[in-house]
């Protein structure tokens, strides 16, 4: 068991002053910063440049709404059974940002981090071994496939172009470019890069830490999730939701009546 005392570099308050790191709220942020550029800040412990934030901005933009999915049906199941508490309801949607919706950046990042160690002359052939490896096991290849986004998601599109844009395409966007390759390659067809795969390039390549990047699409999400809430204080659907799942999942037991 350690003695040394935890300590913490985020805020620290005094009666006439509130600072965010070293910054002081009222004089250096308020009115100075952009949300943005201050999450950053607080997250990372260093200011962000003007193209970082366009970039991660444009991410954020792009992983924020994406319809009916799973997270945003919990979402609006939950505050269904219970309006009084909107934190619900986002809180519910929320634990959706995993390894299988929003939060594969994380999962991506991983094998592009991989990939970057690896020599560039050896970097197509451990891209092949990473993607069959998967196929094998009968696993997707975090970043790639979209069940409506074919032959590309217009997401990962725009976001890729921008990225190379503002000049800050690097190892990792050339990594994202090579898996892509091989996961053509080994599958036979086209299998788009999706946002999420866009994403974690350039998360990468601004130096974010790949566990701290879902922490930015549970941001990104939780923005999302209360423009649902909002909408379904407007047009409830929970209850259709539910009666829809009661009506069309048949019982498949043996009782009967």
């Amino acid at each position: 068991m350690t003695t040394r005392k935890p300590k913490t570099h985020l805020c620290k308050h005094f009666n006439d002053a509130i600072y965010y790191r070293d910054a002081n709220l009222v004089d250096d942020l308020i009115g100075k910063k952009s949300f943005m550029e201050v999450t950053f800040r607080q997250i990372l412990g260093r200011d962000a440049s003007r193209i970082e934030i366009e970039l991660i901005e444009a991410v954020m933009i792009a992983i924020m709404e994406h319809g009916f999915t799973p997270s945003a049906i919990a979402a609006r199941s939950i505050y269904m059974s219970s309006p009084e508490n909107l934190q619900a309801g986002v809180a519910a949607g929320l634990l959706g940002v995993a390894s299988q919706f929003v939060g594969t950046m994380e999962n991506c990042a991983t094998l592009l981090e991989e990939l970057v160690r690896i020599p560039a002359d050896r970097r197509a052939a451990a891209a092949r071994e990473i993607v069959e490896r998967h196929r094998a096991e009968r696993r997707h290849v975090p970043g790639f496939g979209h069940h409506l986004h074919r032959p590309d998601d217009p997401r990962a599109a725009r976001l890729l172009g921008l990225f190379k844009e503002k000049g800050a395409a690097g190892p990792f966007h050339d990594a994202l470019q090579t898996l892509s390759k091989a996961v053509d390659e080994v599958h036979g067809k086209h299998l788009t890069i999706n946002a999420t795969g866009a994403a974690a390039a350039i998360f990468a390549e601004l130096g974010i830490p790949v566990r701290v990047m879902r922490g930015f699409a549970i941001i990104s999400r939780a923005a999302g999730l209360v423009a649902h809430l909002a909408e379904e204080q407007r047009e409830p659907t929970g209850r259709y939701i539910w009666d829809l799942v009661d009506h069309d999942i048949p019982y498949a037991g043996t009782a009967s009546r």
